[in-house]
Order: structure tokens, then C-alpha cells, then sequence
């Protein structure tokens, strides 16, 4: 039998597959769901850091956290307010917001410096933007569930559960058993709460639950000849792979951690913003490439600021502030600026998708 003839011989078995991508297959894959290799990037960064001595002295904490500040955190966080203060429309809707609301947090954060808060500040963010992470990769299921027409109430609530329980189970674990200040960078530290083990373990127990139930389910739409939602499985199986792999598998300083777990959603965020900017502005050619570049540029600059910050702890740490509140901002408008079902300019973004798929179907 030739090998097509097998693959014929075989179709009956293989799965029936939904799979609508936000841009395309490869973009999404690369973007969205196959990033997660950067926090194994950074991981193997760190361990070989050490070796470059003519870089920060070979402090590999240092050296890690820099490239990730500087390359993909930093210029993420720009890359908002292509949104924020770029997009006529939406800076019109919460002019206020962009506007006093921002120079409110950065006033805060000023005098949260002046009253030798930072520690405090940083432990808040810290929680905050662990928060925002999962949020934002449960953004991205969701989308492929719209797109894919995944809409079945069960569904629905066996992938909530088991994103939520998944990753909160992460989540807590990085906050339990802890016994003494964690350390940011020598001698700043900071005291972070501390979760009790029994809490961890029975959301762990929750989460096997959810997640014998939801391959089950798998396994039934197979059974039946349903489609099963394929970015949505890939997305699922990267993100909470990663996050298992940072919080239960490897044992990192703070600034470390900070990286595995960030870049993954640092990545998403430029493709996201990427997408777009090429939506948004169709008619600034390169709007993307140059969007990116700039955010660069801020990332390299505020990455030395926040650099100088933490080796010397002076002047370099109030300059940093409005960066660090900016940082804070961008956690708190990211919910408001993403509403699809408020702001009807943003839809296209996901219609192309559909539009696309409809029309090589046609062909």
C-alpha cells in the first residue's frame, strides 16, 4: 500500500478539526501560542549568563532580566498607547482616563517613593500583573472560541474551569511557603504574602478534576464527529504547560521568575499590537515594523533607567517611577481598551479572520 493510500486508510480515525486563526496559522503559531519558547530562552539564558563576564560583570540575574526589560517587556508596554493615545477614537471615549488618570498614577508613585513604599509597590504589581497575564492569554481563548463557533455550554464551562483552576494553581504555589522577605536584587527586598499550602493544594486538586473532565470531553466530541477547536487545544496546552514549568519545575530569583513568566505574554501583546496597528492604520505604510521599532528604543532606554535603579537604589530609582506607574497603567486600561462588545472599530479585527477562512473555502 503507498504511503497516500494509508493516509486514506487512516482518515476515518483522525479527529475533525475547527481551526479559525486570529491573523493566520503561521502568524498565530508563531505570535500567540508558540512564544512560549522564549521563557525557555531565557531560561537557558540565565543558566549560561554567568559565563559573559564582560557583560554586567556575568551577574546572570542581571543580565537576564535586562535583555527581558529592555527587548520585550519595556517596548510592550509602549506599544499600548498606540491604542491609548494613537487611536483618535479611543483616546476620545476615556480622554479623562489617558489623560489626569495617568498623571495621577505617576503623582502616586512619587509619593509612594517619598514615603519608602517601594517595596510595598512592588509586591502590588507584582500580584497585579500576574493577574493581568492570565488574562490576557484567557482573552485569546475566548477569541478562539468566537471565531470557531465553540460556543456549547459545557464547553464553556470546562474551559473556564480548567484555564482558571490551571492556573491559579501556578499562581498560589509561587506564593506559598514563603517563610522570609523575597529578595529583588541584593539587598531590596520585599515581604510577599504567603498562602497557606492547604489553599494550593486543594485548587491543585480542583484543577486535576477540571482537566480529567475536560479531556474527556475531548474524547467524546471525537467519539462523535464533532469538531474539536484546535488553536483553542494549542493555546490551552502552551499556556498552562509554560506556567507549570515556571512555578513547579524550576526555582528562580524574583527577577527571573519575573522574565520566564512575562515574556511569554510580552510576545502575544506585540503580535496582538502588531495586528492591529495593520488593521487600525491601513494606510501608514510599515506601520507595524515602525511601531515596533520605536517601542524598542523606549525599551532599551527605560531598561538602563530601571538597571541603574536597582544597582545603586538613588536618584536612578526616582526616575524610574513614572515607568513603574506607567507599568500600572497599562495594567488597568488593558481591560477597558479591549472591550469588542463596547467598541465596534476593533471588530475587524476578528472578521478578517472569518472573512478569509470563508473565501478559501469558495476556492
Amino acid at each position: 500500500m503507498v504511503p497516500s493510500a494509508k493516509i486514506q486508510a487512516f482518515k476515518p480515525y483522525l479527529p475533525l478539526v475547527s481551526d479559525l486563526w486570529i491573523v493566520s496559522q503561521r502568524y498565530d503559531l508563531f505570535f500567540f501560542i508558540g512564544s512560549c519558547v522564549f521563557t525557555l530562552f531565557f531560561f537557558g539564558l540565565y543558566h549560561v549568563a554567568d559565563q559573559f563576564h564582560f557583560f554586567l560583570q556575568g551577574d546572570s540575574i542581571l543580565i537576564t532580566y535586562f535583555l527581558f526589560s529592555a527587548l520585550f517587556d519595556q517596548p510592550h508596554i509602549f506599544q499600548t498607547f498606540s491604542r491609548t493615545h494613537g487611536d483618535r477614537i479611543e483616546f476620545k471615549r476615556h480622554k479623562t482616563i489617558h489623560t489626569v488618570g495617568l498623571g495621577y498614577l505617576i503623582a502616586m508613585g512619587f509619593l509612594l517613593t517619598s514615603l519608602k513604599l517601594e517595596a510595598e509597590l512592588i509586591v502590588f504589581a507584582a500580584l497585579f500583573g500576574s493577574y493581568h497575564i492570565i488574562r490576557q492569554h484567557y482573552g485569546f481563548l475566548k477569541a478562539y472560541k468566537n471565531l470557531n463557533q465553540d460556543r456549547n455550554r459545557l464547553d464553556d464551562w470546562l474551559d473556564f474551569g480548567t484555564f482558571y483552576s490551571g492556573m491559579f494553581a501556578c499562581f498560589f504555589y509561587d506564593y506559598s511557603g514563603i517563610e522570609a522577605p523575597i529578595v529583588i536584587y541584593k539587598d531590596f527586598q520585599c515581604n510577599f504574602p504567603n498562602i497557606p499550602d492547604v489553599f494550593v493544594e486543594i485548587i491543585w486538586a480542583i484543577f486535576i478534576g477540571f482537566l480529567a473532565l475536560f479531556l474527556l470531553r475531548q474524547l467524546v466530541r471525537w467519539w462523535r464527529k464533532e469538531p474539536l477547536n484546535l488553536p483553542k487545544l494549542l493555546l490551552m496546552l502552551a499556556v498552562l504547560s509554560t506556567h507549570y514549568l515556571i512555578f513547579f519545575v524550576t526555582a528562580t530569583p524574583f527577577l527571573v521568575a519575573e522574565a520566564l513568566e512575562t515574556v511569554y505574554h510580552d510576545v502575544q501583546y506585540h503580535g496582538w499590537m502588531m495586528h492591529y496597528q495593520t488593521q487600525q492604520f491601513p494606510a501608514l505604510k510599515h506601520v507595524a515594523l515602525k511601531g515596533l521599532a520605536i517601542a524598542l528604543l523606549y525599551g532599551v532606554v527605560v531598561g538602563v533607567i530601571e538597571l541603574k535603579g536597582l544597582l545603586y537604589q538613588d536618584v536612578w530609582l526616582w526616575l524610574f517611577m513614572p515607568f513603574t506607574m506607567i507599568i500600572l497603567y497599562h495594567y488597568c486600561v488593558d481591560g477597558i481598551i479591549w472591550k469588542f462588545s463596547r467598541q465596534p472599530e476593533l471588530r475587524p479585527m476578528l472578521v478578517a479572520a472569518k472573512t478569509t477562512a470563508g473565501e478559501n473555502k469558495t476556492k
